[in-house]
Order: C-alpha cells, then sequence, then structure tokens
C-alpha cells in the first residue's frame, strides 16, 4: 500500500510512527514545503515537548468527539507505545514530556526511526492540488506528480505561519467542496481596552476568570504576563480558544484574582495592619512599584499613601477583581494553534472523507483544538491511532 501524507507536523509524526511500527512494508511518503522534517514540533511545550495531560475534562476540547478520543487513546497509551520504541517520558505534575526535556532531540529520535523504517521524505516541495482517480490519488507540486493508495492530510492550519503553516491548503480544500469553519488565532495573547503599559513585562500569578455575555465561561489559576496592549501566559492562552470558539458573544471581560487563596475580609484585615505599619504606599511589599502605584490608581483612591478605610475596600476590590475588557486576539503569527479548520461532519469514524474515497485528514487542519498543556499534541497521537487502526486492517 502507498501512503502519502501531506504536513509534516505532530500528526503526521505519530500516524507514519504507527503505521510502521506494525507493517514495515508500508510504502510511506511525506511531502511538507520546509526545509527540515516536522520543524514546527521543535517549538511545542516551550522546547521541552509537552506530549500530553493526565487530566482531560470536556472543557480541554472544542468538541465531545475529541473529548472522548483521547480519554479512549490517553496518556497511558501513548506512553506505551513510545516506550516500544525506545522513547521514555516522564510526568511533571500531570503534563507528560521525553526524557530528555526536549522537542529536538524528540523529533530528532523520531525522524532517524522513521529513516530506518524507509519512510521517504519529499521537503520544500509544494502541494498545489489532487486528483482523487478511481483507485488512487494524484498529488501535484510543482512540476511533479506523486501517486498513492491513500491520502493523509496533515497540513495545519494558519498558526505558526514561519513553520509553513500558512493556511494557504484551505483553498484547495474548498476547490474539492469542503465546508471550512473561518479560522481564528487560538492559544494567543490577547490585546485588552484598557491602558496597561504601565505594566508591561510584570508578572504575576493569578486566579483567572472570563466571564462571556455575564456568563463565567472559564476560570483558571497561572501566571499572566502584561504586555504593553494586552495580556499573555498560558491561562490567557486558554481563554482566547474558549473567546474564539464562541461565535456570537457580544462582551467578554477579563477578571483576575491577585490573591486567590485569601477571602476578601481576610484581606482587608492583613491591608489594614500593613498600611499602618507602612508610611508609604504599603503595596509596594507585595508588588513592584510600578504594579502597586498602578493599582493605587486603578483602585481609585483618593490617597496617594497612608490609605484610610474606603481606599483599602477599594483596592480589595481591585486586587481580587482586576477587570479587563476583551478588544481582539494577536495575530496568527503569536498564537500556538488554530481555531477552525473542516467541519467534522465532512468526516467518517476513521477521520477519512465523506466526499472522497481513500482521503483522510489529521491534526489542526480539522476543526478540532484543545487547550494548553499537551492536549493538541495527545489529540494528534490518538487521530493517528484511529487512522492506522482502520489503514492496517486493509490488505496492501
Amino acid at each position: 500500500m502507498k501512503i502519502g501524507i501531506i504536513g509534516q507536523g505532530a500528526g503526521a509524526l505519530f500516524l507514519s510512527l504507527l503505521l510502521k511500527s506494525k507493517n514495515e512494508s508500508l510504502d510511506i511518503t511525506i511531502i511538507d514545503q520546509n526545509i527540515n522534517p516536522f520543524r514546527k514540533l521543535y517549538a511545542t511545550g516551550n522546547g521541552r515537548c509537552n506530549l500530553a495531560n493526565k487530566v482531560i475534562s470536556r472543557n480541554s476540547y472544542n468538541s465531545e468527539p475529541a473529548f472522548k478520543l483521547t480519554r479512549e487513546y490517553n496518556y497511558i497509551d501513548m506512553i506505551k507505545f513510545l516506550k516500544s520504541l525506545g522513547i521514555y517520558t516522564r510526568l511533571l505534575d500531570d503534563l507528560v514530556y521525553p526524557y530528555s526535556l526536549s522537542a529536538k532531540a524528540f523529533t530528532d529520535y523520531c525522524v532517524s526511526l522513521l529513516k530506518q523504517y524507509k519512510v521517504k521524505f519529499i521537503n520544500k516541495e509544494k502541494v498545489l492540488d489532487y486528483l482523487n482517480k478511481d483507485k488512487s490519488i494524484s498529488v501535484n507540486t510543482k512540476g511533479k506528480e506523486y501517486i498513492f493508495d491513500k491520502v493523509i492530510f496533515a497540513t495545519g492550519a494558519k498558526s505558526h505561519k514561519v513553520f509553513g503553516s500558512d493556511g494557504s491548503f484551505f483553498d484547495v480544500l474548498k476547490k474539492h467542496n469542503y465546508k471550512i469553519k473561518s479560522l481564528k488565532p487560538g492559544l494567543v495573547p490577547l490585546k485588552v481596552k484598557e491602558n496597561v503599559k504601565q505594566v508591561e513585562n510584570e508578572r504575576l500569578k493569578v486566579g483567572l476568570t472570563l466571564i462571556i455575555d455575564s456568563d463565567v465561561a472559564y476560570k483558571e489559576q497561572g501566571e499572566v504576563l502584561f504586555k504593553k496592549d494586552g495580556l499573555s501566559g498560558i491561562c490567557v492562552f486558554n481563554a482566547s480558544s474558549i473567546i474564539a470558539r464562541d461565535p456570537g458573544f457580544k462582551e467578554a471581560t477579563i477578571k483576575l484574582d491577585l490573591f486567590p487563596e485569601i477571602p476578601n475580609e481576610t484581606l482587608l484585615k492583613q491591608f489594614t495592619k500593613d498600611n499602618k505599619v507602612s508610611r508609604d504606599n504599603f503595596l509596594n511589599g507585595y508588588f513592584t512599584q510600578n504594579m502597586a502605584e498602578y493599582i493605587r490608581k486603578l483602585s481609585g483612591c483618593k490617597n496617594l499613601k497612608a490609605f484610610d478605610s474606603y481606599d483599602l475596600k477599594r483596592i480589595v476590590k481591585c486586587v481580587k477583581e482586576m477587570s479587563f475588557i476583551y478588544a481582539s486576539p494577536y495575530s496568527f503569527d503569536d498564537s500556538q494553534v488554530s481555531v477552525g479548520g473542516i467541519e467534522l461532519n465532512s468526516i467518517d469514524d476513521n477521520f477519512m472523507s465523506k466526499k472522497e474515497k481513500n482521503v483522510f485528514f489529521i491534526g489542526e487542519v480539522l476543526n478540532l483544538d484543545g487547550l494548553c498543556g499537551g492536549y493538541n499534541l495527545m489529540l494528534c497521537y490518538a487521530e493517528a491511532r484511529k487512522i492506522s487502526e482502520y489503514l492496517l486492517t486493509l490488505k496492501d
């Protein structure tokens, strides 16, 4: 069986390893416009390659099918498979990483395995179109044609353009009558309407609450980084994907609790004591001078220091519910995933097209996405497992 995989993302990596580890006679070719195989994987997990997560909830993914699939093929299944290839992993809290804690080392080792399996890599070639014939599929690049029995599209979406995911292949898919849900940047910093320039580059551990049209849509504790015109950090990234998945909301608000473990009344008592001790702005004992002054101004204190009881209540309210109105996401170039893609009603349970026989889709090209924390790589693995199990039942 001649299998062509278009795109060299995580889905392509896992699928080719799963297929070849079970049937080395399969003829697999992977085509991509990048110079180096699986280059995009180098950036995953801040360069450490967060492969999976022990904890999965419905909120981890944008759809029920993704949630069910990653429960069926969970992190234990992935760890066992990788171990069978000589790839060992480690757990840091609930997150699964390669033992090396290096995305490059993990990827390079996988590429070396695939080369041992005689997988063919064709790089620096962009697929322009394909033709689904009666019993074969013709894939066309500039001046070249490749013939396969099965083709799996793993072309990615629009995030990380520098790694080749420019979204251009969706134009090809539209010509083949696939319905595409419009793409939006996901796992991305957010611009806010408030002026945060004064506290640019400040980092805080907070409790984040996302409110969409008066309803609490998401909550998480984590680190927030203030940018010149917005907010960043993993919990903000996750909130951005929740916002992107909601097509018709009117307003989104991000509330930050700078003391998530301390109730309001307890914090007010503590601030009252601190205010008596300090002859200056007591907030300097908790935050940098820039952040302390920003909080004083934001809370509307009438005094510059030695705050009265009304000021202290305002400060408590400010640090427990520091609110920012969502303006827009940063660009696709700043995003880790794209929200949107091929509608799921276009594929069957084995990720094969309902429109075209022997055509499959995997990864970010589909309208499936997860939050930060290994969920997207785990989803790619689960999809690859599903496709590989089907293909391995077929006769060569």
